[in-house]
C-alpha cells in the first residue's frame, strides 16, 4: 500500500509491472494496486497463473517462456521483487517519467531523505545508491527503496480487501524451529520455497 500510494504516487490508468509476483508479495500487491485503477502485470511460473488472474491481474508471463524485456515496453510503474540481477531489464521497459520500486535492492539518498534520517546519512545512503540512481537518470526514470513502516489506516484498508478477495497466503511446507533459523534463512535464499516459510517457537 505505502509503495504504490506514497512512493510511485500510483494513479488509475497507469500500468504496474510486478516480475516474479506471482507469489505471496502478488497475492496482496495484485488487489491492492487493482482498487486503485491500475492495470497490473505480473510474471511468474505457470503453477501460480491462474491465482494471479483470479485476484485481478489484467495480463500474466511464464518467466520460462516469456522474457518481460521482450514483451513489454512503456510501462509507467516496476516494482522489484527479484533483486539485482533484474535491475537493467527492468529499467529498460519504463517509459520515460517511469518509476521503479524495489523491495530489495538497497536504499539511495531519496531513501533516506524520505526517512528523515540526518545528513551524514543521507551522504552515505546516496554514496551505496548512487549506481542504481546513475542507471535510471540514464533512462530517464526514478529508483526508489522502500523499507515499509506500521500505519494502522493502512492496514485496516488491507484487511477490507483480505476479506474482499478471500486471500489467503501461500505457505510452504517446510517448517523451520527457532534454532534451525539458519537454515531457513538459507532455504529463502537459494530453496524456492512455495510461499511463506514459517518459523516454529515452542
Amino acid at each position: 500500500m505505502q509503495g504504490l500510494t506514497e512512493n510511485l504516487q500510483a494513479h488509475a490508468g497507469q500500468t504496474l509491472f510486478i516480475p516474479g509476483g506471482s507469489g505471496s508479495f502478488g497475492q496482496m500487491a495484485i488487489p491492492i494496486a487493482k482498487s486503485l485503477g491500475l492495470n497490473v502485470i505480473v510474471s511468474g511460473n505457470t503453477r501460480n497463473r491462474e491465482q494471479a488472474l483470479q485476484i485481478g491481474a489484467d495480463q500474466y508471463l511464464d518467466y520460462r517462456s516469456e522474457n518481460y524485456w521482450e514483451t513489454l515496453t512503456n510501462i509507467d510503474l516496476v516494482i522489484d521483487t527479484l533483486g539485482l540481477s533484474e535491475f537493467t531489464r527492468e529499467l529498460s521497459i519504463l517509459k520515460p517519467g517511469g518509476k521503479l520500486l524495489s523491495l530489495v535492492d538497497g536504499p539511495n539518498r531519496q531513501f533516506a531523505i524520505d526517512q528523515q534520517l540526518p545528513s551524514w546519512k543521507r551522504f552515505l545512503f546516496g554514496l551505496v545508491g548512487r549506481k542504481f540512481d546513475k542507471q535510471a537518470a540514464a533512462k530517464q526514470v526514478e529508483y526508489q527503496f522502500i523499507f515499509v513502516r506500521s500505519d494502522g489506516a493502512q492496514l485496516a484498508h488491507l484487511n477490507d480487501l483480505i476479506l474482499k478477495h478471500n486471500i489467503v497466503p501461500q505457505v510452504d511446507s517446510n517448517v523451520f524451529k527457532i534454532d534451525e533459523i539458519n537454515d531457513a534463512i538459507e532455504y529463502l535464499k537459494n530453496g524456492h520455497p512455495q510461499g511463506k516459510v514459517l518459523i516454529e517457537f515452542n
